[in-house]
């Protein structure tokens, strides 16, 4: 059966506004331009082919940051390099394993050797959708948690020697509450957020901030195998969301743009919960 959801625009979704923007006022407050939060940052987004990583990667462009997309689908991450580029961005794509050390270090070597330094990491990249239906244990391990302390164990001496910047981790609400049976990616996500929190506190006084985003629903392609399953999966989950809808990427960018922003600055070992309202309790219990 076909899937109800096309995520061709999924990037974006309907709630966007493209024109929301800060502004530059000069001294006598007269408007010079667009303010770029992120303008000449240099970011990793790993996982950046598709889904909330490529909204994040596009958010940051957008704001003025030199992106690198990693991922390990050439297509999907040459595909996010376009769409910056195309855009009149600057990004280029390296393919790497985050579970794997020797690809973390190659990662952030080339970042380096291109841009000279890092100033911002998004933890974005998960295992396949059929590791987390099928709780693979060490899948699931290897590339949610030791992934995310791979990179970001990787990318702190360079930021370090910067002079500070900003890691983002993405989480999920399945860590922080009882959501289906899939248990390994709840464990996985659930060690994430004690990660952020264990990392925060030790390299506070190195000026790098790293929080934690706990993303609710998100319409994105991870999706599509039980969306064939159950087509109406979707909207079947939405009367959960006390919001009354699901998420979108974009929801996700805007909160990491945010946090990588020096708007954040005085934000570290934070939990961001983007959910929709789906934890702060349930809005069908009967009174």
């Amino acid at each position: 059966m076909k899937a109800k959801y096309d995520f061709s625009e999924g990037e974006r979704g309907k709630f966007y506004d493209a024109k929301a923007v800060f502004n530059i006022l000069n001294s006598h407050e007269e408007d010079i331009g667009q303010k770029m939060r992120l303008n000449n940052k240099i970011a990793i987004v790993t996982g950046a082919g598709r889904g909330i990583g490529k909204a994040v990667a596009l958010r940051f462009a957008e704001e003025g940051a030199k992106v690198v997309i990693d991922d390990l689908n050439d297509a999907n991450g040459a595909a996010t390099v376009s769409a910056i580029t195309d855009a009149g961005g600057e990004a280029q794509f390296v393919n790497a394993d985050v579970a794997d050390t020797t690809d973390v270090k190659r990662l952030i070597a080339k970042t380096v050797d291109a841009y000279g330094t890092i100033d911002i990491l998004v933890n974005n990249a998960i295992c396949s959708t059929a590791d987390v239906l099928n709780n693979n244990w060490e899948a699931n391990l290897a590339v949610a948690l030791q992934g995310t302390s791979h990179c970001s164990n990787a990318v702190v001496p360079v930021m370090q020697k910067g002079g500070g910047g900003s890691i983002v981790n993405i989480a999920s609400v399945n860590g922080l509450i009882g959501l289906q049976a899939i248990h390994a990616y709840s464990a996985a996500k659930g060690g994430v957020i004690a990660l952020t929190r264990s990392m925060a506190v030790a390299h506070g006084k190195d000026n790098i901030r790293i929080n934690c985003i706990c993303p609710g629903t998100i319409q994105t392609e991870v999706w599509e195998p039980m969306i064939e399953r159950n087509p109406q999966i979707l909207d079947e989950i939405t009367p959960w969301y006390p919001l009354g809808r699901i998420g979108q990427p974009i929801d996700i960018a805007n909160t990491a743009l945010f946090l990588a922003s020096d708007e954040a600055s005085f934000a570290t070992g934070a939990i961001f919960v983007i959910d929709g309202g789906l934890t702060a309790g349930n809005h069908q219990f009967p009174i």
